[in-house]
């Protein structure tokens, strides 16, 4: 999609108010914003309104694989073009605890609002929750979206996905998902913290989760498939 296209659609122009945008939204979009959620990203919501937007950032070390994203998304016309600058971010309890980040939002739509719905239907904790039409929503580049946000390689072991905030039952959901419609099996792992699980991908399933997702995976994120 070339930049002049792009320019004359009304969901890549900031003044356009988001309840005029309403999709309906391309399918490579959703991957890219639904394996997101799975990992680090996160949905806003305008107060008293249906309005929302997804938000993306990752610490310094990772820039380039954000940089890709904002690529990515910019050109599907679901953010502005300018590049995401690096920002200054202080702990919260340690005044010297200072990350650098980058981080960008896509444009706000209303037609956004049964994802925020699915994924926060927990509205007053905020915790994030599995949305139960996930199944279709998982494809190989969405789960190689999770990986690149939230998945640690175990040298020698296998893959681990940080899925603490879901709950047990929502965990096992995920893991049923991806041995049904990829043939991957997962097990459960506790994390130390009460009630929070781990999914867990042993190393005899490696090879088929790297033909799966390598196509899709930013090549300074391959290290996390073991690579």
């Amino acid at each position: 999609m070339t930049n002049s296209k792009k320019k004359n659609l009304a969901m890549s122009t900031p003044l356009i108010l988001s309840n005029l945008r309403v999709g309906p939204h391309n399918f490579n979009i959703l991957e890219i914003i639904i394996g997101s959620l799975l990992g680090d990203g996160t949905m806003e919501r305008k107060e008293n309104s249906l309005a929302c937007n997804f938000a993306f950032y990752q610490e310094k070390i990772h820039g380039e694989y954000l940089l890709w994203l904002h690529r990515e998304i910019s050109a599907l016309g679901y953010c502005k073009e300018e590049i995401p600058q690096i920002q200054l971010r202080r702990g919260i309890s340690d005044t010297h605890d200072v990350r650098y980040i980058f981080r960008f939002r896509t444009f706000t739509y209303t037609s956004f609002y049964w994802i925020y719905e699915g994924f926060y239907n927990n509205h007053e904790k905020r915790r994030k929750t599995i949305p139960e039409w996930i199944k279709d929503y998982l494809s190989p580049r969405a789960i190689a979206i999770w990986i690149m946000d939230d998945g640690t390689y175990l040298k020698n072991k296998g893959l681990r996905f940080s899925t603490n905030s879901f709950t047990l039952t929502e965990v096992k959901n995920l893991g049923s998902i991806l041995e049904s419609k990829y043939g991957l099996s997962f097990t459960l792992h506790k994390t130390g913290v009460v009630n929070q699980y781990a999914l867990y991908l042993p190393k005899k399933n490696m090879p088929l989760l790297i033909e799966i997702v390598k196509p899709h995976i930013h090549p300074t994120m391959l290290y996390k498939l073991g690579l």
